[in-house]
């Protein structure tokens, strides 16, 4: 943990000196907070295994969609399910995408901000940072998106985008995320919402592009603060990649005896305690106090 420290404050310090020179004046924020993880899957069964580990193991709201049988046996599926301060959204499958690892038939692979502001100011602030990018798709009664696709934030194994809500009664809304886990009780483990997303970076210039992305979000060492959402910690890793994410319960203990309960208890780590990620289709899950 040392090591990785060093070498994001490193990297950051070095980020923030060179933008201190080029621009004194406080940046406009492009995002506002995490407001999706997508959950990429291989196929149709593991889209099902995921959906019920989501809803009746774990008993997170469901937000939107059903299970691919008996209705929906072809084409690509979407379910969102709340996790407080944003939500997890399996969908798929991606048979054609980067290759899914053995027994692991499914990843996190993608992040999605509101917009700080709104989704055509951040887009003007992305153009104005050089932060390659789509236009804006979508409108009308749909919501509106930006898809990045500069290669130090993105790549094969994550995506990153911009979508904005219009409609304020939506059930997508971050509002209602929040009351509907509340309403839940946190489901099966007292969730109350997601603490962490932890993101591999391969490098210095990946680290750069991030921060130039963020800013002006706080920051401390290798974790970035981003509105009410899930903080976003990064790690050295081989490629670009959510590696996990880390949800706060209300007690460990009771966490722990739920997932004993169902024969779900992972690695014990420094902080915290992983659910057995065999069990989860893969899925690194860290549950923390």
């Amino acid at each position: 943990m040392a090591l990785t420290l060093a070498w994001a404050s490193a990297v950051f310090s070095e980020a923030y000196a060179g933008e201190n020179n080029l621009r004194a004046e406080k940046p406009e924020p492009v995002v506002g907070q995490v407001h999706v993880i997508s959950v990429h899957v291989a196929d149709h069964e593991c889209f099902d295994a995921v959906f019920l580990f989501l809803r009746d193991v774990l008993r997170l709201p469901i937000v939107y969609g059903t299970l691919s049988k008996p209705n929906n046996p072809q084409g690509r599926l979407y379910a969102g399910f709340s996790v407080g301060n944003a939500y997890l959204e399996p969908c798929g499958p991606f048979p054609s995408d980067a290759p899914f690892s053995p027994g692991r038939p499914a990843r996190f692979h993608g992040l999605t901000f509101s917009p700080a502001t709104t989704i055509s100011a951040g887009e003007e602030e992305l153009s104005r940072r050089k932060i390659e990018h789509s236009g804006i798709h979508g409108g009308g009664t749909r919501p509106q998106f930006i898809y990045i696709s500069d290669a130090s934030l993105t790549g094969k194994l994550l995506a990153v985008s911009l979508w904005e809500v219009l409609d304020k009664e939506d059930r997508v809304n971050l509002g209602f995320l929040s009351s509907s886990l509340h309403q839940a009780k946190g489901g099966t483990l007292g969730v109350r919402c997601i603490e962490e997303v932890r993101i591999g970076s391969p490098g210095k210039d990946d680290l750069r592009a991030w921060h130039n992305f963020l800013k002006p979000a706080r920051r401390e060492s290798s974790v970035w603060h981003v509105g009410n959402g899930p903080f976003l910690r990064f790690i050295p890793a081989d490629e670009a990649r959510i590696d996990s994410i880390v949800l706060k319960v209300g007690s460990l203990a009771k966490a722990k005896s739920a997932l004993q309960e169902q024969n779900l208890v992972g690695k014990q780590t420094p902080d915290g305690l992983e659910v057995d990620v065999t069990k989860a289709c893969g899925l690194r899950i860290v549950l923390k106090e």
